[in-house]
């Protein structure tokens, strides 16, 4: 039986979430005031230009990236892709003929992708509205149900409680965590919903575009909407504002989890306490260790996230074969794990270790199945190639965790790599070379950074004495700790 808990630490810079599944950290969610998700808010905006080649168009939603809206977006496709992956079951469907937009025409769009990159966000004309137990289609007719919910009862009797309470025009999909609701509940929050989206129409009516009408809630609520089901056995928080917060929520939307919501007040922090800190350590490491002693390697490009896996230290199995698909099942669920826990989306290449079998090849790419199943953002499983390369995408909605918790090196400018001592002591002494006659005779002064500096007063003693031999003068060496490894300045004292 699976234990889950969510745990939330709160500071004054952020507020730290994370998920453990039988005390292992699956999901992990940092809250920063100027790291704000975008996705799910909805905001009146301003047609741009049509690019036609892309059949799409570019729409002024008032931030400094404008957003990209396709024209033959597919409606329900948009929908399931914005929550959570729940293999919708759908009873009726829909077809359109896509959006006929000219410029300047004022449109009602909703996010559903942040912007990454130089790239702006994405965003649809098929407006929705989330809430615990159901997503709101607004301007869709379509009924769903989570396949999630394992029992086919069980499925037709929330289908046809969703006909039955679907407001006119409007659609409705039933989320998993419905099963455990009782037909008023999920009555109410409807309700609850519609009457948000009322106001919403009513702020477009007066605004001028572009605006924002609906603003999702904060991270910490959505991950209570979105992960605080029948399955998690208790919720700590560390603060008192956060503790009231979420249970004011659970008030309007399911008043028996406040139960298993716990106000954490020992001494020792919360993380530290639960062994989060010490798991946390992991998910800017490039090497991944794997318990029989392999490990993989996480390198990211521009274009995809390459993933090596090796058997290093592992001595468990001496046939190549039995080896091979060992390690490989090891990797695939570690990889499973850091996809999810750093937030990874994009292409994804793994470099498995060459199987000969393909009953080994299959039995791998199975296991990774099983382990995406629970993972809450969508997949597209490709074919291990028969150089051993096994690919997939990820669905990206949001900037990945190490991305927002990092920045550029100021020293590599994030090629990840710093240049090398020798090359930045031949870059002195072409300066040294072309400056000859203006410092001959004269005691100067090189500042570089400590490295380098280290490296010429001890191993560099010839170098130096070399530039001070060609020129006839005095050099000083002075480590300067804001000077750049690849940069240097000389001075006449």
């Amino acid at each position: 039986m699976i234990k889950k808990d969510i745990f939330v630490s709160v500071a004054t810079t952020e507020t730290r979430i994370a998920v453990l599944e039988n005390d292992t950290l699956i999901e992990f969610h940092v809250d920063r005031p100027d790291q704000i998700s975008l996705v799910g808010n909805i905001y009146k905006a301003r047609v741009l230009n049509l690019m036609t080649g892309l059949k799409a168009a570019f729409v002024d939603i008032g931030m400094e990236k404008n957003g990209f809206l396709p024209l033959d977006e597919i409606p329900f496709k948009e929908f399931s892709e914005m929550f959570e992956n729940e293999d919708i079951e759908i009873e009726e469907e829909f077809k359109t003929e896509g959006v006929k937009l000219k410029e300047n025409q004022e449109i009602i769009i909703q996010i559903t992708k942040d912007s990454y990159g130089v790239k702006g966000p994405r965003v649809t004309s098929y407006i929705s509205i989330p809430g615990r137990y159901v997503v709101l289609l607004l301007n869709a007719k379509n009924i769903g149900v989570s396949r999630k919910i394992h029992h086919r009862h069980e499925r037709e009797q929330l289908a046809r409680l969703a006909r039955e309470i679907r407001p006119p025009g409007m659609g409705l999909i039933i989320r998993t965590a419905a099963a455990t609701a009782r037909p008023e509940e999920i009555q109410r929050e409807v309700q609850y919903l519609k009457s948000m989206w009322e106001k919403s129409l009513k702020l477009a009516e007066t605004e001028p575009a572009p605006c924002l009408i609906y603003a999702e809630p904060s991270p910490l609520i959505k991950i209570v909407r979105d992960l605080f089901n029948q399955e998690v056995r208790n919720l700590y928080v560390d603060d008192e504002t956060r503790y009231r917060e979420i249970i004011d929520y659970l008030n309007n939307v399911s008043p028996r989890m406040r139960s298993r919501v716990k106000l954490y007040r020992d001494p020792e922090p919360l993380f530290f306490k639960f062994g989060i800190e010490e798991q946390l350590k992991t998910i800017f490491e490039r090497k991944v260790w794997l318990p029989s002693g392999g490990y993989i390697v996480l390198d990211h490009t521009e274009a995809f996230l390459a993933i090596d896996v090796n058997t290093g230290k592992s001595s468990k199995e001496r046939q190549a074969e039995k080896l091979a698909l060992s390690t490989n099942l090891e990797a695939i669920r570690e990889i499973a794990r850091q996809l999810r826990l750093r937030d990874i989306g994009g292409l994804v290449v793994v470099d498995l270790i060459d199987m000969e079998k393909k009953e080994n090849i299959d039995r791998v790419v199975r296991e990774f199945k099983s382990l995406i199943r629970n993972d809450r953002a969508r997949y597209k499983i490709g074919e291990v190639s028969e150089f051993g390369l096994f690919q997939f995408t990820r669905e990206r909605s949001r900037t990945s965790l190490t991305y927002s918790l990092s920045e550029v090196c100021p020293v590599c400018k994030g090629r990840g790599r710093v240049i090398s001592k020798m090359s930045v002591i031949s870059d002195i002494e072409r300066w040294f070379f072309n400056n000859a006659r203006s410092i001959k005779n004269k005691i100067v002064e090189l500042q570089v950074s400590p490295r380098i500096a280290d490296f010429l007063t001890t191993r560099g003693s010839d170098i130096l004495a070399k530039f001070s031999k060609d020129s006839n003068l005095i050099l000083k060496i002075k480590p300067d700790y804001t000077m750049a490894e690849d940069d240097f300045k000389v001075s006449v004292v």
